[in-house]
């Protein structure tokens, strides 16, 4: 099985930046830039530019939420490595499409079930997958529904995301701090945290022999 990881973290502590870094020496990545389109929003047109503008011309990119996975195209055909960026920029969109279809009730029934085809979906890549996605939860509990179901769902949704991945990598401040994720065994003693930078991770990943 190829190895999967998951990179969480709050707003602007480099997740996006970090899974950039791990796939900038190589030539065939999949990439999956979740974030929607916002021409009234000029601060986050300006950021989804640049981060699209930072990405090689050899990638295979897809642009927006719905944009993957294709109907018939499940797996990415021989990239290197397959990115999601971001989870939670997925969530947020399908939030923001639905609501108006559904009760509460049915939205979250609607996710969820969106959710576990995407699961499937990602679980059928058969080269090395990077999840990114935010942490949720420290702060202020939303006081609109559907604030509360986007922090709710997205909790338990990287839970799930960690149980099927190998390791995972918490961001703060711009720092990356690696610990094994589900499909690892842990020792009874634990492991230690530890900071850590791209080339570790790309070990990890099995991409050092995958340089240009």
């Amino acid at each position: 099985m190829a190895q999967r990881m998951v990179l969480l973290g709050g707003a602007h502590s480099g997740k996006s930046n970090l899974a950039h870094d791990i796939c900038a020496p190589l030539e065939n990545v999949c990439w999956w830039g979740t974030g929607v389109e916002l021409p009234q929003d000029g601060d986050w047109q300006q950021r989804l530019g640049a981060l699209r503008a930072a990405r090689p011309a050899s990638w295979k990119t897809y642009e927006g939420p719905w944009a993957w996975p294709v109907s018939g195209v499940r797996e990415p055909q021989g990239a290197q490595v397959f990115v999601m960026d971001s989870l939670n920029l997925w969530l947020a969109a399908q939030i923001n499409r639905c609501t108006a279809l559904y009760s509460m009730s049915q939205l979250k029934t609607h996710l969820e079930i969106e959710f576990q085809q995407l699961l499937s979906a990602l679980q059928a890549i058969d080269c090395p997958v990077v999840v990114v996605s935010a942490e949720v939860g420290c702060g202020v509990v939303p006081t609109g529904e559907a604030g509360r179901l986007f922090r709710d769902l997205l909790g338990v949704w990287n839970c799930a995301l960690v149980a099927g991945a190998h390791h995972g990598v918490s961001l703060q401040a711009g720092r990356a701090f690696y610990w094994p994720a589900g499909l690892l065994e842990l020792p009874s003693e634990g492991v230690p945290l530890r900071a850590v930078d791209t080339g570790f991770l790309r070990r990890l990943l099995g991409l050092n022999q995958l340089h240009k």
